[in-house]
């Protein structure tokens, strides 16, 4: 009985001993830190140095679109015009095919009675009114050195053909009748399938060329025209219809569809030579780099929070109206120049619109972040468009050298929690 009673007492006491405290005011170990996080922002004004343009980065012929455009008062002076036009070459058969899919006899090919000519308008402003697109016969030896002067007599005296690009989408069944040319609106990618139906003599297939032609395209609108047309698997195509000699009889004959092994651009004025500007886009693209200066705190005592850096424009942001473009800034893994490879792993942008001359403030945040993270990488941020030869879009800003409009970098941080210290 004893026991028992002894037991009961015991499991009162430790009951007793597990019953928390709440009225009990809250007590701090002696390991605790008293001191407090405190955030700063700073402003980096005299921090970037170094920076420079560099333009050529990717020309006119390795754009993944070929630019057409009409665009007067093309800035920055109000007396141009900018005149884009894509030029392309279809390689023919050759002088000779097949007299039919039966055997593999050939005959001399007579000529052709008409051909199909696809583009794909990739790109195109909806706000744009009675677009009207031009075709025009090149020669054959137009490459990647060809220039818009080179071409000048072609563009005035080999025109083939004209369609109304508005008229035709009004149509029944977006199809003229007359002329035999169509267009397929692609609401989902917003593009515009032309296709053109040249008879001859438009369509001139010479067996002494192997049946090789190239074309220009000129465009025109009541409106700033601006579009961008497709290259590689969307690029331009054609389809002859042939006659073909079986024993001194014209066999007709339609090929296989033929691609554009070469397409381009050309364009006038030409590109002005890089200043003391720091600029982003065009063409050839142009991009700019700018070498900061990071303080001591912010590398080794600080956590980076934000960094935003600042640019102004120095002249209004050039292009069409609709063609604003993406500015991405990144980072380099190693200090070559010009020919610094970039840190694919972070990027930060900004998208820029035509005219504006408003201060640009782009978020760096993340590649300042990295730099705080690795001591040994570059501190160089590259500006350069994201997609880059699609549109003629480009902007300039003041470089460093402007004392009173230089770049600067707008940095929040909180310095590391001083752990362990009374």
């Amino acid at each position: 009985m004893t026991g028992r009673r002894l037991a009961f007492i015991g499991a009162g006491l430790v009951a007793a001993a597990c019953v928390e405290r709440l009225q009990a005011p809250g007590h701090c170990p002696d390991f605790c830190p008293s001191g407090q996080v405190t955030i700063s922002d700073t402003l980096l004004t005299t921090n970037i140095y170094g920076d420079s343009a560099f333009r050529g980065y990717v020309l006119a012929h390795q754009s993944t679109v070929m630019l057409a455009a009409l665009l007067p008062g093309f800035p920055p002076s109000p007396s141009d015009t900018l005149d884009g036009r894509p030029i392309f070459r279809v390689n023919g058969v050759g002088s000779r095919f097949s007299i039919s899919t039966a055997d593999t006899s050939t005959g001399a090919i007579l000529g052709a009675d008409s051909a199909r000519l696809q583009v794909w308008i990739t790109r195109h402003d909806t706000a744009t009114h009675n677009l009207r697109l031009a075709l025009y016969r090149l020669p054959i030896t137009i490459d990647s050195t060809t220039t818009f002067t080179d071409l000048a007599g072609s563009f005035t005296d080999s025109l083939l053909k004209q369609v109304n690009i508005d008229t035709l989408l009004t149509l029944p069944g977006r199809k003229d009748s007359v002329t035999g040319d169509s267009i397929v609106v692609d609401s989902l990618n917003q593009r515009l399938v032309l296709s053109l139906k040249l008879i001859a003599p438009a369509a001139r297939y010479l067996g002494t060329d192997s049946g090789t032609v190239s074309y220009g395209i000129r465009i025109a609108a009541d409106t700033l025209a601006s579009i961008a047309l497709g290259k590689g698997s969307l690029g331009p195509s054609l389809q002859w219809y042939l006659r073909v000699d079986s024993l001194g009889m014209p066999v007709a004959r339609n090929p296989v569809v033929l691609g554009a092994p070469f397409a381009s651009f050309v364009f006038t004025p030409p590109p002005a030579s890089v200043d003391t500007t720091l600029a982003v886009g065009g063409v050839p693209s142009v991009q700019s780099m700018l070498r900061v200066n990071v303080p001591s705190v912010l590398k080794d005592s600080a956590r980076i929070i934000r960094g935003t850096l600042i640019l102004v424009p120095a002249v209004p942001a050039r292009g069409a109206p609709a063609d604003s473009f993406v500015v991405d800034v990144r980072s380099v893994l190693a200090d070559f120049g010009a020919k610094s490879p970039l840190d694919l792993r972070v990027a930060d942008s900004t998208i820029i619109h035509p005219g504006s001359t408003d201060t640009v403030q782009i978020e760096v945040t993340n590649l300042m972040q990295v730099w705080a993270l690795d001591a040994t990488h570059p501190t160089i941020l590259v500006l350069r468009p994201r997609y880059p030869v699609q549109s003629f879009g480009e902007i300039h800003f003041y470089p460093s050298r402007a004392p009173a409009l230089r770049p600067a970098l707008q940095v929040t941080y909180v310095r590391k929690f001083p752990f362990g210290q009374r």
